[in-house]
């Protein structure tokens, strides 16, 4: 987990089509994890032993005690950083410590010998704002993707590269909370410190910074387990795209309610309403058929949606399907709560690669979540919304990260 030298792997049209032709199922030996890290920078392998504990993540905490040195030289540049609601931040023995909550995820653990040893995806609600001379810069909705030692974020309404992870010296351990990994050092990303600097007018910024040691602690259930055929330990680009029910469509405008993209989410209205939204990050394991669920991971998004009506609005953004619980999650503005917004139904789901080496995803069923059904009726004053509306059909689109 967390850097170290890259493991040599394929990629492109190889590793989808190996994606593709997992259902057909492999015999699954078992092996124990160790409590110490070492990880690789690759995006796609090809595995055949199957992890030694996996969780499928409803909660817990990323917590990053901030480098005092990196805090004096920002607050001596008149740089101050502040946690995004539900993000906190409290003095821990005399160091800034920031809490980020986790929100949902996937993590499986492999031998130390078959790097990267942490697989997944670890999504955050909350975020940190950089101000300074009536600038400022606001990163949000974390996701830690173990695989290729990075963090995520949003910021500006796009995916960015925010933190380098390194877990040399990581500790692994479990008890009655959950799963804990300990003693990850977190630095600035290359991508992060031009970003910085060019909203503030410096160069003070420089990747390699450090910014703090973080301590990650995870619950949730225990995945079915087995070997995967195949896996993505990185998705860049592309989008899901959602084919808007026409009757849910025709029901909102009678009653008022309109439905517009948050960008960089875009709309067509070409052959019906589809909505686009940009994809991430992400970690994508697939499995035999015989192994529900047979895709398990996380794929996050950018861009969102906003339902109004009349002087009443209610916006979701950086959108997070979990296709091992079979929902997809969104963060409501201003609150910065994360919660289920779609419930997705798989029977007809179909996957495929084209030449290019993309994979595809289509016939993915989406409904109405009780949880957005409830938010919607609070916001416009009605009981339009109930669980279970159909809203439409998706389909994904995704490909690997080249580094």
């Amino acid at each position: 987990m967390f850097t170290a030298p890259r493991l040599v792997g394929t990629s492109g049209g190889a590793i989808m089509a190996a994606l593709i032709i997992a259902g057909c199922g492999a015999d699954a030996s078992t092996s124990s994890s160790t409590s110490t890290a070492g990880a690789t920078t690759g995006t796609t392998t090809n595995s055949v032993v199957a992890p030694a504990a996996a969780l499928n993540i409803t909660g817990g905490a990323t917590k990053v005690d901030i480098d005092p040195a990196t805090a004096m030289v920002l607050q001596q540049h008149g740089v101050s950083v502040a946690p995004v609601a539900p993000a906190t931040a409290a003095m821990v023995n005399g160091t800034v410590e920031v809490t980020f909550p986790v929100t949902t995820g996937y993590a499986a653990i492999y031998p130390n010998s078959d790097l990267p040893y942490i697989r997944g995806s670890i999504a955050h609600s909350g975020g940190i704002t950089f101000s300074g001379g009536g600038k400022s810069l606001t990163a949000t909705d974390f996701v830690i993707n173990p695989g290729v030692s990075s963090l995520t974020a949003t910021a500006g309404g796009k995916g960015v590269p925010l933190l380098d992870l390194a877990g040399n010296k990581a500790i692994v351990s479990t008890d009655s909370a959950g799963v804990h990994i300990n003693g990850v050092v977190a630095s600035l990303s290359t991508t992060a410190a031009d970003a910085l600097n060019s909203t503030f007018g410096v160069s003070l910024f420089a990747r390699g910074i450090k910014v703090g040691v973080a301590s990650v602690t995870v619950a949730g259930t225990a995945d079915p387990g087995g070997a995967a055929k195949a896996q993505v330990e990185q998705l860049s680009g592309q989008a899901t795209s959602v084919l808007i029910n026409a009757g849910t469509a025709q029901v909102l405008q009678q009653h008022g309610v309109s439905v517009a993209p948050v960008g960089p989410a875009t709309a067509s209205t070409s052959g019906g309403l589809t909505v686009m939204f940009p994809i991430t990050s992400g970690y994508v394991a697939v499995y035999p058929k015989s192994s529900l669920p047979f895709i398990r991971g996380l794929i996050t998004h950018s861009g969102g949606l906003t339902f109004s009506a009349g002087s009443k609005s209610l916006t979701v953004t950086d959108f997070v399907i979990d296709p091992g619980t079979s929902q997809l999650f969104a963060t409501v503005a201003g609150s910065g709560a994360v919660v289920p917004l779609l419930d997705l139904h798989g029977d007809a789901l179909t996957m495929s690669a084209d030449p290019s080496g993309a994979i595809h995803i289509d016939n993915v069923t989406a409904t109405l979540s009780s949880s957005a059904a409830g938010a919607l009726n609070a916001t416009f004053g009605v009981t339009l919304f109930t669980a279970g509306i159909a809203v439409g059909v998706a389909s994904v689109v995704a490909v690997a990260a080249t580094q």
